[in-house]
């Protein structure tokens, strides 16, 4: 048996898709899932920010939530998260708010670059569509009146291709292309997010740190069929074995009843041959006597005239062993203990609530763990990039609204002449320097007034935007005398003097440290009290000290001894009285942790006029030509053999002509992780993949005589000064005359003489 077995498959899709018309006889991978979706979703899963100065945040994550019913979606997420081990997360802006979509493992794939980041991912999946067009050959009709429609999604980080077919469209195969035999209509729109709004989720990552997205139950596949054969035969026997079978040494017509309103009676059609398919009849069943409802055949209560000889009994057999039903449930718990989780059925396990409460511990450690891999590695960098996105949004509407014009960015390929672009890209970095600058104070001063323009949208900027999750209840809740004991606990730690932003974790442990100092606001009177009391007792003391004299000095007093001096007791306490009286928050810069790839300025205009970007940074691998200037082995890539010059070099002697190796430092050739799919945004293979003599494509030039192309051969053609001409080879004269070898420019030519 193997994962991939359909019976295993079966069994995976029943309990993902809530299908009861498949032949399941297991309860594992069930139970396991319900057991994982009760202790990660709890009472209810809360996202927030932990700064958020301006209550604008929580509002926005509260809404986005909302808006996409995640919380009736989170329980069909974390099935199909289990049991595929991976998943993606994809959000789109949708008006004024945003679409989070959850796709399976097999709907979407993740491509990355070397850094890790995704560098573009494929998604599909299906709709349906009420269409006129009912005799579409490749249009699949939907299940609730529709026509299914596919649809693909490639998204880059400067664009969005969606492809639209009634067809089934299939990912990429081994060669490269697609297996659809019509298309689709295809449409590129512009990313205007200018990252990868996806994150990617795994359940399992190996030593290595590798991604393989294995499924929670792929491991134990073979035990899990093995367990579903048992309890099939279980089920069998009971169907056989369940009722008892009568023995007896009379007749049958003498034992069971006949005669009842639904007896059957032997038919001339029946008795020649004919029969029908969708009723019982006597051609295939004795007459006389009938089925109940549940199959069985009655036998009357009283069995008359019996013969001295005659038997008649019953025989009860044992369907289900007691060795046989205690090994499928202890396989049942083995199976369940090795997935992390607990039988619910295993009640002889705990004897006492704390034992009960202990044992499901084991339960709520591994869905834990579930959890982090979901929301805080998944939805929380969701919101996170909303969040930058809604910042980014809220200073170029301010600056729309105040009237500032961002500056022009200058591009490249605009100019002819690289002196006009260099003199073109100092003056925008000035101008947006000013733009920034004014921006920056208008918006402090819109802030601290509290007057924002109107057609503003967006968040304003804050700080860190890090998202964070927690539980909005405990599976199980605290008793009013638990809740009394944790509040005498904290009390007891604040007199000791521990911080009591401390010390109500013990009380409210879910919450973060600025709402623990939001909740301090108030007037701790007890704390007052007994810091007001340990001041008056510092100060009484320090009287007593003035009063007695000193043992060895006896002419003055005994606070005179600079070892007795307590002053600094008095500001101890003064200064942890102004601190419980002066809780507040604290705020988190950005720190550009969570921060994703995005394009550049001038790949964001690029992107909007339809041109490719040019700023992305490309896919080396160690060792190919487009890995950077050095070769294998650190040696110069223009080298000639063991690393000295190569062509072109000056003439000087050998020692002299020894190349040091200059090799690239490691932070700036990252190597791909572990398991990783890289994406290779350019698909022109020609600059990036060498010929077969290590020379690429374009550097071999034109066919031909190589004497034809040379400069000292023809230099009316191919000399200093001389035209291309496109007759002769205007692509060979072009490259020739570029490369430098029979070509002077006239500023060195003025230089040399």
């Amino acid at each position: 048996m193997s994962n991939n077995s359909a019976e295993f498959q079966e069994i995976l899709n029943a309990a993902k898709e809530k299908r009861g018309d498949l032949p399941v006889e297991t309860m594992i991978v069930s139970s396991h899932l319900a057991q994982m979706r009760l202790f990660i979703l709890r009472r209810g899963v809360e996202f927030f920010c932990d700064q958020d100065s301006y209550g604008g945040r929580r509002e926005f994550l509260k809404k986005v939530y909302e808006s996409n019913m995640l919380e009736m979606k989170l329980e069909s997420i974390i099935d199909y998260f289990l049991c595929d081990g991976q998943g993606l997360f994809y959000f789109r802006p949708s008006g004024d708010s945003y679409q989070i979509m959850y796709f399976p493992k097999d709907s979407y794939r993740c491509y990355r670059d070397q850094m890790g980041d995704i560098e573009h991912v494929e998604i599909i999946y299906t709709f349906e569509v009420k269409e006129p067009n009912m005799m579409d050959a490749y249009a699949t009709p939907g299940k609730r009146g529709g026509r299914k429609k596919y649809i693909q999604l490639k998204v880059y980080k400067d664009r969005v291709e969606q492809t639209l077919s009634n067809e089934k469209i299939e990912f990429d195969n081994s060669a490269g292309r697609l297996t659809m035999q019509q298309p689709g209509q295809t449409e590129v729109l512009s990313n205007t997010l200018g990252f990868i709004p996806a994150v990617e989720v795994f359940n399992h990552l190996d030593c290595t740190g590798e991604s393989t997205g294995t499924g929670e139950f792929d491991w134990m596949a073979n035990q899990i069929l093995f367990h579903d054969e048992l309890v099939r035969n279980v089920r069998k026997n009971m169907k056989f074995f369940g009722n008892p079978t009568l023995v007896s040494s009379r007749p049958r017509h003498d034992i069971l009843e006949s005669g009842d309103e639904n007896s059957m009676r032997p038919t001339i059609s029946s008795q020649a041959g004919f029969y029908a398919m969708d009723r019982p009849s006597t051609r295939t069943s004795h007459p006389g006597f009938s089925a109940g409802l549940d199959g069985q055949i009655k036998v009357p209560r009283v069995i008359a005239n019996l013969e001295p000889t005659d038997r008649v009994s019953y025989m009860t057999p044992d369907a289900v062993s007691g060795d046989q039903n205690m090994y499928v449930k202890q396989y049942r718990s083995e199976i369940r203990l090795a997935l992390g989780g607990v039988d619910d059925l295993d009640f002889n396990m705990a004897s006492s609530a704390y034992e009960m409460k202990s044992l499901y511990g084991r339960c709520a450690a591994t869905a834990e763990k579930k959890a982090k891999a979901l929301f805080e590695f998944g939805l929380c960098k969701l919101f996170a990039l909303m969040i930058q996105h809604e910042e980014f949004l809220f200073e170029e509407s301010f600056a729309s609204a105040q009237g500032l014009i961002k500056p022009n960015l200058p591009l490249e390929e605009e100019f002819d002449d690289l002196v006009l672009f260099q003199e073109a890209e100092n003056t925008y970095a000035l101008e947006l320097q000013q733009y920034t600058v004014t921006k920056d104070k208008l918006l402090s001063a819109s802030i601290e007034s509290g007057n924002i323009p109107n057609g503003v949208i967006g968040l304003i900027p804050d700080g860190s935007d890090k998202v964070n999750w927690r539980w909005t209840g405990e599976i199980f809740e605290e008793d009013s005398q638990g809740i009394l004991n944790n509040s005498i606990v904290v009390r007891n730690l604040q007199e000791l003097g521990v911080d009591s932003i401390e010390a109500l974790k013990y009380l409210f442990p879910s919450k973060t440290d600025e709402e623990r100092a939001a909740m301090l606001t108030g007037f701790p009177f007890r704390m007052v009290q007994q810091s007001q009391q340990a001041f008056n007792t510092f100060v009484s003391m320090i009287g007593q000290l003035y009063q007695l004299p000193h043992p060895q000095i006896p002419n003055q007093p005994l606070a005179a001894d600079p070892n007795l001096d307590i002053t600094g007791f008095l500001y101890r306490s003064l200064d942890f009285l102004r601190k419980e009286l002066s809780y507040s928050g604290k705020y988190k810069p950005d720190d550009g942790e969570l921060t994703p790839s995005k394009l550049s300025d001038a790949d964001r205009k690029r992107s909007q006029l339809g041109l490719p970007t040019r700023d992305e940074r490309p896919v080396q691998l160690p060792g190919s030509p487009s890995g950077g200037s050095s070769g294998f082995n650190g040696l110069p890539a223009n080298g000639g053999p063991a690393g000295f010059g190569g062509p072109g070099s000056s003439s000087q002697s050998l020692a002299g002509g020894v190349s040091s190796t200059q090799r690239k430092p490691e932070f700036t050739a990252s190597v791909p992780g572990p398991g990783v799919v890289l994406g290779i945004s350019d698909t022109d293979s020609t600059s990036q993949y060498p010929g077969q003599l290590g020379l690429t494509a374009p550097a071999m030039g034109q066919s031909g005589s190589a004497d034809l192309f040379s400069a000292s051969f023809n230099p009316g053609l191919f000399g200093p000064g001389a035209q291309p001409n496109s007759a002769v080879g205007g692509s060979a004269a072009v490259s020739a005359a570029g490369s430098g070898a029979g070509s002077v420019s006239k500023s060195r030519r003025k230089r040399s003489k």
